[in-house]
């Protein structure tokens, strides 16, 4: 996110146009959405090396795209690893409509601020989110950002990381033993994040920079001999 700029920030050219280029893919979007950004495309790279390396012979694989909105993340992974099917979860029903307007199909109302539902326990072989992770008043948050993007999906708590707290350990649940658990998170969380994604049990947690060089995803795996 780049820095507050002094002048009235305009509408983005993404709500302008009603749509925007993602991963090669182009994707509808309203103001109910967050604008996909290059910084999610990692979230992207991550779940595909997983599938490409470590769940190939082992489809169909399911893939779980928490906070989704716009579907962008899910979506650009079903269209370069066929035969995958994902489930696209968020708390805006507004965001879901939009989701299933870009061709989301297992579209669900789902809280990440809450565990997730017994029905999904142990299910998805990948679990991607890009939480609300921004806190009020941070000065790197861009007023084209702050003034035309839906708050519900931008604000993570006082500090930013209220959603890290409720996803890990709670949503570590909702994969396989061996599963991928990978998160977007704020250009000076990640360590913050790997520490509670370790306290969880977390396996191999690692950090994933982005194109501008800041630390972008955590990410990891659900213990092989986890039956929890």
């Amino acid at each position: 996110m780049g820095q507050k700029i002094g002048a009235a920030a305009c509408c983005p050219e993404a709500y302008e146009l009603g749509e925007w280029d993602f991963y090669n893919i182009t994707l509808k979007v309203t103001s109910d959405v967050l604008i996909p950004r290059p910084d999610s495309e990692h979230l992207v790279d991550i779940a595909l090396e997983f599938l490409r390396r470590d769940a190939r012979g082992r489809l169909p694989c399911k893939i779980l795209d928490l906070c989704c909105g716009s579907g962008c993340i899910g979506l650009a992974v079903e269209a370069n690893y066929p035969g995958v099917t994902v489930t696209y979860g968020d708390i805006s029903e507004p965001a879901l409509a939009v989701a299933r307007s870009n061709g989301c199909r297992d579209v669900r109302t789902l809280d990440a601020l809450s565990p997730p539902p017994s029905e999904l326990l142990g299910t998805y072989g990948v679990f991607v989110c890009n939480p609300p992770y921004a806190a009020p008043g941070d000065p790197a948050l861009d007023a084209s950002v702050s003034d035309f993007e839906p708050h519900i999906a931008l604000f993570g708590g006082a500090d930013g990381l209220d959603f890290y707290r409720s996803l890990l350990p709670d949503w570590l649940a909702a994969l396989r033993p061996g599963g991928l658990f990978a998160v977007e998170v704020g250009y000076d969380q990640a360590e913050t994040v790997l520490r509670i994604a370790q306290d969880a049990g977390l396996d191999n947690v690692s950090i994933r920079k982005d194109y501008a060089g800041h630390d972008r995803v955590v990410f990891g795996y659900r213990k092989a001999n986890d039956d929890g």
